[in-house]
């Protein structure tokens, strides 16, 4: 008991120490190095590296305490705790936001549910909000489908860096230089496999997207010798601009704004779709040929091949999902997962509640559509707290991270026996975030600025080493069965003929136990940097265009504002780099950048110092700049969202189904939809029962898994 406290006074005198000197800080410029001073920074850096063993993380005091009375782990919780309470309070910009007048509210949440397309969902919640946040209940349209993206960066910044000549240095020949794959030899991430890649993906398309380019303005880009398909330059299309009714709306003084045309809420509008038609054909039923017969799916269920377990592809070869750009075979197991799920939970759980708990005193239609809201809220619940407590973890692989990440689902009742609830009326607004959780009730904070995702957080998410040259197929009953497919063999409408090519189990189960591409220089797929990209929208495959992604990575932070790397670090709080040899120390690197950037460190984009930098700590995939963006729109997604504070209750997501988001995992999920999937993460013993060895699925899989951890026992040595 007394170990409890001791835990909870030392993360406290951890946290506060940094939080109370955030007050002083003045918000982040382009000239000023605000935050941590380099110092402190990289002195308070401290901790061990993480043990693979640790994979799976579990609730338990011991373990709780063990990690948090680590002087290295109470250093790293007072950098990272205390700036992310900096950045709430330093680093959350209005683009400004539109103001329906003829939104009816009180019709539209009649009932409460996620709506279709993210509207409304401050209505009644005003008492729930503090006094600096009231007035934005009145906010119809926040978070919803067509809202500006907000920024993390005040408009001095954003515009400074929009005015930038766009096309210096090259971006053609940067993209050629520093991010290309040479002879398609891939850097793997041994400790995670390709279905993280493919989760991440389908976790963006429920995020955002800034939809169809324009097909009137575009930018050329000259060509560059170094780069053998693109010698000639490209001609890469202007990201689609608002409309004149939108303009008019206050921008709060930013050059750049754009809309996304997604909701920006974390509803799962992947799966389900950001407007009331996407939905209604979601809930569609479908003859064997794609047709839709015009009626809905019986008690709120939505389309899915239940005997095949694949999705329903329409007579234009599109997947009835919610969202469906982009796509290729890794999202099609993702959505097919959780289509699967979603029937699961109707069928399971809030079938035995009718007339009961639910669907009361309604009609047979009425409690179709009160069955599928519910079982969407319950399910798109069951996605976050995985991205959560399952996905971030895995790519970020330390005790603290672990402990953290399963806080801020949970709160620190799991490792310190103390009500979250109690532990918010007593602590203060940083500390309260930190400790007590950002789900349930009374977390419900906005920090006086409208909810959007950000330019920023877009910027950060450009993952695209993670995508690999192949898969190795595996087959789930034939141990000995190895070939491999071309990734470029399964995207666009490549995508069908990939997922009819076999069981949907044995490419999940290769999808399993592949690994993916590490987040570092040098590593960008190959097929993506000369491919022609094609848009699954409309009624079509349209809109196509022959590409290299690694220069439209580039250019596109250019495009929308996106300040460079050192200026994106200053305006975080963070120490700017100095020097080359302060970001990298890889020799051949540093030849290259200080020709690419004429030796100049302020010249160095987003995406390649991000990728170069040192700056990241140990077990983690990708570095701290990227890191402090999450730190913050991570936490921010919760903690903005009603329907994961006084909404998260059984009184709206059904006992069973808040016991359901809370106790099943991902694990969990792949199992009971593909049952002879057990043997991949459970092994058997005689007279007992059978032990999990892989707990988190984004890990490899059996018999990968144990290869994998073998390496690195034998490195620890």
């Amino acid at each position: 008991m007394k170990l409890k406290y001791l835990a909870l006074a030392l993360l406290l005198s951890a946290c506060s120490s940094s939080t109370d000197k955030t007050h002083d800080r003045k918000v982040a410029s382009s000239d000023d190095e605000v935050g941590f001073t380099k110092e402190e920074y990289y002195k308070n850096r401290g901790l061990g590296h993480s043990k693979f063993d640790y994979d799976g993380y579990k609730p338990g005091k011991g373990k709780f305490i063990k990690t948090m009375l680590s002087s290295k782990n109470r250093k790293l919780v007072k950098v990272s705790g205390g700036h992310r309470q900096y950045l709430f309070e330093n680093n959350l910009f209005d683009t400004g936001s539109d103001n329906e007048s003829g939104v009816d509210c009180s019709k539209v949440m009649k009932s409460v549910h996620r709506t279709p397309m993210g509207r409304c969902y401050f209505h009644n919640m005003g008492d729930k909000l503090s006094e600096r946040d009231k007035d934005l209940a009145r906010d119809v349209m926040m978070g919803s489908r067509d809202q500006r993206f907000g920024r993390n960066f005040p408009a001095d910044v954003a515009n400074k860096a929009s005015r930038a000549d766009m096309m210096n240095p090259n971006p053609i020949e940067i993209s050629a230089r520093l991010l290309n794959r040479k002879d398609g030899k891939v850097q793997e991430a041994k400790v995670i496999n390709v279905l993280a890649a493919a989760w991440l993906q389908s976790m963006n398309h429920d995020w955002f997207s800034h939809g169809k380019n324009s097909k009137k303005r575009h930018h050329n880009v000259k060509g560059s010798k170094a780069h053998p398909h693109f010698k000639d330059g490209m001609k890469i299309p202007a990201t689609a601009s608002e409309t004149e009714k939108q303009k008019k709306t206050n921008n709060h003084g930013y050059d750049y704004v754009s809309r996304n045309v997604n909701t920006h809420w974390w509803d799962a509008s992947q799966i389900y779709g950001s407007d009331a038609a996407t939905i209604l054909k979601v809930r569609g039923k479908y003859l064997a040929d794609g047709t839709h017969t015009g009626e809905l799916m019986p008690d709120g269920k939505i389309a899915v091949d239940s005997v095949n377990k694949k999705l329903i592809y329409t007579k234009d070869s599109l997947p009835v999902t919610g969202f469906h750009d982009n796509w290729w075979l890794g999202l099609e197991l993702i959505h097919t997962l959780f289509h699967l799920e979603h029937n699961h939970i109707v069928e399971s759980i809030l079938k035995p509640l009718r007339g009961k708990k639910i669907c009361k005193n309604v009609s047979k239609v009425e409690c179709a559509d009160e069955m599928f809201q519910k079982a969407r809220m319950i399910n798109a619940a069951l996605m976050a707290k995985i991205h959560t407590v399952e996905w971030t973890p895995a790519l970020l692989d330390t005790p603290v991270l672990h402990v953290g990440m399963r806080s801020n689902w949970f709160g620190m009742k799991e490792g310190l026996g103390v009500s979250s609830s109690y532990l918010r009326g007593i602590l203060p607004t940083g500390l309260k975030h930190l400790i007590s959780g950002l789900t349930g009730k009374k977390t419900l904070d906005l920090y006086s600025v409208p909810f959007t995702l950000t330019e920023e957080f877009v910027a950060v998410y450009r993952m695209h080493p993670l995508v690999p040259e192949n898969v190795k197929l595996r087959r789930v009953d034939d141990p000995k069965y190895s070939s491999k497919m071309d990734v470029k063999d399964m995207v666009f409408r490549n995508a069908k003929n990939a997922i009819n090519a076999d069981t949907t189990s044995n490419l999940l189960y290769s999808f399993g136990t592949s690994h993916p591409g590490a987040l570092t220089l040098h590593n960008y797929p190959s097929f993506m940097q000369n491919f022609t990209a094609e848009r699954n929208t409309g009624h079509k495959h349209s809109d196509s265009v022959k590409m290299d992604m690694g220069t439209i990575d580039i250019f596109r932070d250019r495009e929308r504002g996106v300040p460079r790397y050192n200026a994106f670090r200053r305006a975080l709080g963070l120490p700017q780099m100095d020097s080359f040899d302060e970001l990298t120390t890889n020799k051949k690197d540093l030849k290259i950048l200080k020709e690419l950037y004429n030796d100049d460190i302020e010249k160095v984009d987003l995406i390649v110092g991000s990728l170069a930098e040192k700056d990241r700590y140990p077990g983690y995939a990708f570095g701290n700049t990227s890191f402090y963006i999450f730190a913050v729109m991570a936490s921010r997604r919760l903690m903005a969202d009603p329907f994961f504070s006084d909404y998260f209750t059984k009184e709206y997501y059904t006992k069973p189904g808040m016991k359901h988001v809370n106790k099943q995992y991902m694990t969990d999920v792949i199992i009971r939809h593909f049952p002879e999937m057990k043997s991949k993460f459970f092994t058997k013993r005689r007279f007992l029962k059978d032990k999990r060895v892989v707990k988190n699925a984004f890990r490899p899989w059996l018999p990968v898994y144990t290869d994998v951890k073998k390496q690195l026992d034998e490195a620890k040595k």
